[in-house]
């Protein structure tokens, strides 16, 4: 029988794992969404080396993509997706429907 001092450990040992499995990859493309005139690339461990927080999503923009917004700094808030294409048609949404 497991004591409840030890099920609390393996409750946190799993919830910490998980929350590392749930950030965004290198290799990931993403884009600045606060900037109107971003482009989609390939981000890299430096490009992440600079995020402070990351928010899992499921619809950003309207769309049904899970996405992540990485916030870096107040200017540059990174919106990740696992692939180029997805990038792209998040990026296509969100300029179509800005200002």
């Amino acid at each position: 029988m497991i004591s409840k001092s030890g099920l609390c450990m393996i409750l946190l040992a799993a919830s910490g794992a998980s929350a590392a499995d749930q950030m965004p990859k290198p290799g990931s493309y993403g884009f600045n969404w606060l900037k109107a005139d971003s482009h989609c690339k390939k981000l890299t461990e430096k490009d992440f080396s600079q995020v402070k927080t990351c928010t899992e999503s499921s619809n950003a923009f309207g769309l049904q993509l899970h996405s992540y917004a990485c916030k870096v700094n107040a200017q540059t808030e990174l919106m990740v997706y696992a692939t180029a294409a997805q990038c792209q048609e998040a990026l296509e949404t969100m300029q179509a429907n800005g200002p």
